[in-house]
């Protein structure tokens, strides 16, 4: 095939051959290509490093991919940013900061210098190994390059400061993102209180709530929403529905993660009178209670037991979203096997990932 000389195969056809494969994990037949293209008198450029260093990367053969690029540079083929920031973003992924950092001064070397992607992974890998100075000092490097870091970024490494107790540095971090515009002070401090939460210091997280709200900043969604799983883990139901009631005061709606996590708390504390309560609120605003809600409401009345109105509500709900099909008589045995019926099936769509709505 190909192989007259009139027919024989130029670097670009290979090139494409060798990015399909690649692309579908075919590294055998890729190796093949490779070979037979060298036999053929063809020299590799920077998109069949490129293509080859894809293939091994997609299937985990890292190291043999960092092997073959230190080969097509010592060859003096032609390697560019796009093929290093694969390995690279690879290399901080399994967490190996060594030959992340060795690729990077390789770079260097040949005047390739890191971009925003490559400056993106080395901050993900350097928070994977707790080297939290390491990627701060990553962080500023990418604005003094004129990359405006990710707002995401910072409030991953403020998490990872308040865990390593070191909220001096959270704090600093949390001005620094406000200075640089990449985010609102709201959203700034907000990352302070999810990191102080997310630590287990539930007390200090919710004193500098308090301190937003009495500087008419507004905490996000997600800030009460995880401080009152924090408190709720604590059984401490009643300082959860407080924040509750402040998140309302604020003009905040209760998305289904927030109802989930009260309800689901109730429930631990034995009060499914008050979770169910919560259950119909949740519908009266408009949300579609989830698998997690129904699991939830399910294990506790299998558990505590139940009253007839909580029953006729549930029971007719998970018929009406397609969950059990048969009808109710009134009867305790009948409940208990509806609820064993619908447990399950929300086990089976768990474990399968399958989509319900």
């Amino acid at each position: 095939m190909m192989r007259s000389k009139s027919l024989c195969p130029s670097l670009p056809t290979y090139n494409i051959l060798l990015h399909g494969y690649a692309k579908q994990k075919d590294i055998r037949t890729c190796s093949l290509l490779f070979k037979l293209m060298i036999s053929s008198g063809l020299l590799p450029d920077r998109l069949t490093s490129h293509s080859l260093i894809l293939g091994l990367c997609k299937t985990a053969m890292l190291d043999v991919g960092i092997k073959i690029l230190k080969k097509m540079i010592s060859e003096g083929v032609e390697v560019d940013r796009f093929t290093f920031n694969m390995l690279i973003s690879k290399c901080c992924e399994r967490g190996d900061t060594g030959k992340t950092f060795d690729l990077v001064n390789a770079m260097n070397l040949l005047r390739i210098f890191p971009d925003a992607e490559t400056l993106n992974a080395l901050v993900i890998g350097l928070n994977r190994n707790l080297a939290l100075q390491e990627s701060h000092i990553v962080l500023h490097e990418m604005a003094h390059k004129g990359y405006l870091p990710k707002g995401k970024q910072y409030i991953t490494l403020i998490n990872a400061m308040c865990r390593a107790r070191n909220l001096q540095a959270a704090l600093e971090l949390k001005d620094e993102m406000t200075s640089l515009g990449i985010t609102s002070p709201d959203v700034a401090e907000s990352a302070i209180v999810r990191g102080l939460a997310l630590s287990g210091k539930v007390e200090e997280a919710i004193l500098v709530l308090d301190t937003m709200l009495r500087k008419q900043l507004v905490p996000t969604v997600a800030t009460f929403t995880t401080l009152m799983h924090m408190l709720c883990k604590e059984s401490n139901i009643a300082e959860a529905l407080k924040l509750r009631n402040k998140m309302q005061l604020c003009g905040l709606k209760l998305d289904v993660v927030a109802y989930n996590v009260i309800i689901s708390g109730l429930c631990a504390n034995g009060d499914i009178a008050a979770a169910f309560e919560l259950y119909q609120e949740m519908k009266q605003n408009g949300l579609w209670p989830n698998a997690t809600t129904y699991t939830v409401l399910v294990d506790a009345l299998l558990i505590e037991g139940s009253n007839p109105s909580t029953s006729d509500v549930l029971l007719e709900d998970l018929k009406g979203r397609g969950i059990i099909s048969c009808d109710w008589d009134g009867s305790t045995e009948q409940f208990q096997k509806a609820l064993i019926i619908a447990k399950k099936r929300f086990k089976y769509l768990k474990q399968n990932k399958r989509k319900w709505h």
